[in-house]
């Protein structure tokens, strides 16, 4: 044969694929629906009599905080935090974009369920949302930069929201009447009448702002808006804790304080993203500025750290609850403040690195080695090269005002001539003093920050170098107190060694950041300060310590607390919604628990065996059909080989029916199951077989009389099976002499008796 014709003939089939036929295929499915809407009263917790429609947030809840975020973010790319007008804007904008977000979470933990009404309801507040971006792009009450437009657009924005919350409180209200709960008709008309008053205030707003009218920045109507935002904060929160149905108590309102907490720490690393871009983006890496954002990464670490590792995770109290809810505006504010602080602190002390550096350069061109015209001009160039000022757009526009100032002094002649003398700027002549000015305002504005031309430029740096340092520590002190405070809320135990760590490191914390404050009052000492960059290193030490002190704390608080005999609550699970430990965990958290179990016998797990309890597990599931009690192993110390392998010659099913042949028995494959006291080790080798007979077997244990009436009666009838299973098989037994299944051992007629409970026959010869 060819060797081609060999290998055709040779040649392996093809491979076919199996096309897999799924078996949903051949069914049909009911589609989801999302319904118009939903009675709020489904959500009631039966047990607490609280409204909990569910225990985590929602996915369209947290595409709604991205919206809070996304208008934080606009609002501080576009307002630089330069003097005292621009702060109390940024305080300002920031507390009513919170407080609108409070207030529409307030609503929804409580009474929102995924219906159409609820997500249009949720999309006319996202809208709201970005009328606020709009109204912050040039949000600035109190100065000239104020517009009156901008702030009509702020009261229709606050009108639209507060008519909604209203809407949304009148259905509710709507179907607990239909409902007849009439002890709620109250709470919810006055959370009704609370945002018609507040939609009427904001309204009336909107006539104290006209076209025609020049903003006046004196006037104190801008007021309104906060003291209007903060009574219907304290009046809202006053009905949820005059009536306890309207709680928070089984809600998910904790996990959304923690997840709108850990969106604003997001928000500072953008931050830190844009910082290290301005400092090392355009000029390469340097060691300061790449400790000055490593800094920054460990601050908002160690925000994340001491906030998360103290989050509640169980109920600590309903009033306390509501307390810790509000103390997240000034938590939120201080980490936006801290953040921003200590971006500010790092561009200002580029900035100050290089200003210094860049005068020192030029007193050195002109006082000292008094260079003049075409040779000066030429080291100034060289001198402003690396700044890249031409390839910022911020800074662009002084690019012409330096040249200008560059080609002014070249032509001068004898502008640094040999008798002038001095050792700083202030000795340098009006035209060099015009460069440096420029220079420095060109790199603000290339780091995002704004100085007129008009003003004095070093004087405005300094001032404004002067208010960052001041609310970086003013930020850093009321985070601190706020974790103080929080410490105190969520504490539900007795104190301990803990808990006095854990505040006096706090107070001292606190203590030295008011101290560091307060130098400000000393310019030498705070220009001193500002001059190096130990500021942002002392502030991460200074948290770190609070981390560093409350794992010392808890370690030697849990030595004493063993040793100490009192009764201990385990470490919180962390749930993470706030819920009481009530429910059941077939999570993660059993896991661990079952694998304590034993592999202690290759017999399955029957209705014979003791059930396994679950400790997260408080329900038991029972057959809807009555069964008599299970009959109690009789406690034995014999050994029974088949047990080994899961034989088992008793049908469980039915009692009644004859033993299995031991040869047909298959074993089982090992199964984990607690431990049963039965499973005793086998004897020595040399011990003979024990038969167990109803004259030799032990006594059962004590009984209830009706548990001891039904076992009388399963003995007789068992032993009447026996007398009739006996007399079948008795010749068979005498004859082979041999062992038989049927009953008898060693051809003697010894019967077996079955272990009570176990449906296993001990004997020889099985």
């Amino acid at each position: 044969m060819a060797p081609f014709e060999r290998s055709r003939t040779m040649r392996m089939p093809a491979f076919q694929r199996q096309k897999t036929v799924l078996a949903s295929r051949h069914k049909r499915r009911i589609h989801s629906i999302v319904p118009w809407i939903q009675n709020p009263l489904q959500g009631v917790d039966k047990k607490q009599l609280v409204f909990a429609p569910r225990h985590e947030a929602s996915t369209l809840e947290l595409f709604f905080d991205l919206f809070f975020v996304a208008n934080l973010a606009t609002f501080t790319a576009y307002h630089y935090i330069n003097n005292h007008s621009t702060l109390f804007a940024y305080i300002g904008f920031f507390a009513i974009i919170w407080v609108s977000w409070f207030h529409t979470v307030l609503h929804d933990v409580r009474f929102e369920n995924d219906s159409i009404y609820s997500r249009v309801c949720k999309t006319i507040m996202m809208v709201v949302f970005v009328g606020f971006a709009l109204v912050g792009s040039g949000f600035a009450p109190g100065t000239p930069q104020g517009n009156n437009n901008n702030f009509r657009i702020l009261c229709y924005t606050l009108v639209t929201s507060r008519v909604l919350f209203s809407i949304q409180y009148s259905v509710l209200l709507f179907f607990v009447a239909r409902a007849g709960r009439a002890d709620l008709y109250i709470p919810l008309s006055l959370n009704v009448l609370t945002y018609v008053l507040a939609t009427a205030a904001y309204g009336g707003l909107i006539g104290a702002f006209p076209d025609s009218k020049p903003v006046d920045e004196a006037n104190g109507i801008y007021s309104v808006w906060w003291v209007v935002m903060a009574l219907e904060t304290i009046a809202t929160i006053a009905v949820s804790c005059s009536w306890r149905m309207l709680s928070f108590k089984r809600t998910h309102l904790v996990e959304r304080m923690g997840l709108l907490t850990l969106i604003v720490i997001g928000e500072g690393a953008i931050g830190v993203t844009k910082t290290v871009s301005r400092l090392m983006g355009k000029t390469g890496l340097d060691p300061e500025g790449c400790g000055l954002t490593l800094c920054i990464v460990l601050l908002l670490v160690a925000t994340w750290t001491i906030y998360f590792d103290n989050h509640p995770h169980g109920h600590f109290g309903t009033i306390r609850q509501q307390i810790w809810s509000c103390l997240h505006f000034p938590i939120h504010l201080a980490i936006v403040g801290l953040a921003e602080g200590a971006q500010q602190i790092a561009l200002a002390r580029s900035i100050a690195s290089k200003t210094l550096k860049l005068e020192s350069s030029v007193v050195k061109y002109c006082l000292s080695e008094h260079l003049d015209g075409e040779k000066l001009a030429e080291k100034l160039n060289e001198l402003i090269e690396p700044l890249h000022l031409d390839k910022k757009s911020d800074s662009l526009s002084f690019v012409g005002t330096i040249t200008d100032d560059i080609a002014r002094i070249e032509e001068t002649s004898g502008i640094c001539r040999p008798g002038l003398t001095g050792t700083t700027t202030m000795d340098l002549p009006d035209a060099l003093q015009d460069l440096i000015r420029h220079l420095v305002a060109a790199m603000y504005s290339a780091f995002g920050m704004k100085i007129p031309l008009q003003e004095d430029v070093i004087l405005s740096m300094v001032e404004s170098w002067k208010l960052i340092y001041r609310y970086f520590w003013a930020a850093f002190m009321l985070l601190s107190a706020c974790f103080l405070v929080v410490m105190i809320l969520i504490r539900t135990t007795k104190l301990d060694a803990y808990d006095y760590v854990t505040f006096f490191v706090r107070a001292f914390v606190i203590i030295i950041a008011g101290v560091l404050l307060s130098l400000s009052a000393t310019k030498d000492l705070m220009y001193g300060i500002m001059a190096t960059p130990a500021i942002l290193p002392f502030s991460v030490a200074l948290l770190y310590i609070i981390i560093f002190s409350d794992r010392v704390g808890a370690w030697f608080a849990n030595r004493r607390n063993i040793r100490s005999g009192d009764p201990l609550i385990g470490a919180d699970p962390g749930h993470g919604h706030g819920h009481d430990d009530d429910h059941d965990d077939s999570g993660e958290h059993g896991a661990a628990n079952d694998k304590q179990s034993l592999l202690v016998s290759a017999e399955p797990l029957t209705s014979s065996s003791p059930p396994h309890h679950h400790p997260h597990h408080h329900h038991q599931h029972h057959d809807s059909t009555s069964s008599p009690p299970p009959v109690p192993p009789i406690p034995t110390t014999h050994y029974n080989p088949l047990a080994t392998w899961g034989a088992s010659n008793t049908n469980l099913t039915n009692p009644n029916a004859p033993p299995q042949n031991p040869a047909s028995i298959v074993p089982s494959p090992p199964t984990y199951a607690p431990a049963r006291f039965y499973d005793a080790p086998p004897p020595p080798a040399a011990s003979p077989p024990t038969f167990i007979s109803p004259s030799n077997s032990p006594p059962l244990p004590a009984q209830p009389q009706a548990q001891q009436t039904y076992y009388a009666r399963e003995q007789r009838q068992q032993q009447r099976q026996q007398q009739q299973h006996h007399g079948r098989s008795a010749s068979q037994g005498s004859q082979g002499g041999g062992a038989g299944y049927g009953g008898y051992a060693q051809g003697q007629g010894q019967e077996y008796v079955p272990l009570q409970g176990e449906g296993q026959y001990a004997g020889h010869g099985y």
